[in-house]
């Protein structure tokens, strides 16, 4: 990939507003979060406690300043984040080649979001390229109740949270684990948040959506993990995303 194709692919992402210096979590929420994962918070750690032992600060502070292209306390808009959008880019385009690759070949896919009021858009377009390029994506049915008496349910082959009114957000590994119980290794997971968090726990190689306030992605990526991170932020609106699909798809 030339540096002008990375240019236009990091301005087409600030544009759409998924990367930049204005993004949603500035620095006290981030290193609020670094200090989860270093706590062990289940609600931080995405459920790979093992992969996560023993992270120390100055490790995940690196992990996150390497892949988002900042440090993760940078703010150039006061309580904003930042995400280098060339970094963003490459992230998708590496996640697309491996989902490519797969899906040719008619491999075996689970898709899921933590963040269905924002990301559902995007996994609903990457499952239509997906099963576009010859891949299969799974759904199942499971007995499994999460919180608040909330089951996981499918949009379409998303795997989300919702309560039969509303999708829900959620940092829970437990429905993906229930959902690879009862398929086995999917060839490739793309997910964020404990959806993801619980196929990296388990080797199931995945592409993740890490926000600069997910420090646990990072660090597992950073230790060696089967998982390619793509920075973004993921709390704009759903259209927003349509520019990040465009480049995913895009042969580098």
């Amino acid at each position: 990939m030339s540096q002008v194709a990375a240019a236009r692919y990091a301005n087409q992402l600030l544009s759409a507003g998924v990367a930049g210096t204005c993004t949603s979590h500035g620095a006290q929420d981030n290193l609020f979060k670094i200090n989860q994962v270093l706590e062990g918070d289940p609600n931080q750690i995405f459920g790979m406690d093992g992969l996560l032992r023993g992270t120390s600060f100055e490790e995940a502070y690196a992990a996150v300043a390497h892949y988002t292209g900042h440090p993760p306390d940078r703010e150039e808009t006061p309580g904003r984040g930042c995400i280098d959008p060339a970094r963003t880019a490459a992230g998708l385009l590496e996640a697309g080649e491996r989902i490519r690759v797969i899906a040719e070949a008619g491999g075996r896919f689970v898709l899921a979001t933590g963040h269905p009021g924002a990301l559902l858009v995007y996994y609903l377009g990457l499952a239509r390229w997906i099963e576009d390029l010859g891949g299969e994506t799974i759904t199942v049915a499971t007995q499994g109740r999460y919180g608040q008496d909330v089951p996981l349910d499918w949009v379409d082959t998303i795997a989300v949270l919702g309560d039969g009114a509303s999708l829900l957000h959620t940092h829970s590994p437990a429905p993906m684990q229930e959902v690879l119980a009862r398929v086995g290794a999917p060839d490739l997971v793309a997910a964020n948040h404990g959806f993801a968090g619980a196929a990296v726990a388990v080797g199931v190689p995945t592409v993740a959506i890490m926000d600069t306030n997910d420090p646990a992605l990072a660090v597992a990526a950073w230790r060696g993990a089967d998982l390619t991170v793509v920075p973004m932020d993921d709390n704009r609106a759903q259209n927003s995303y349509l520019a990040a699909l465009e480049v995913l798809k895009t042969e580098a």
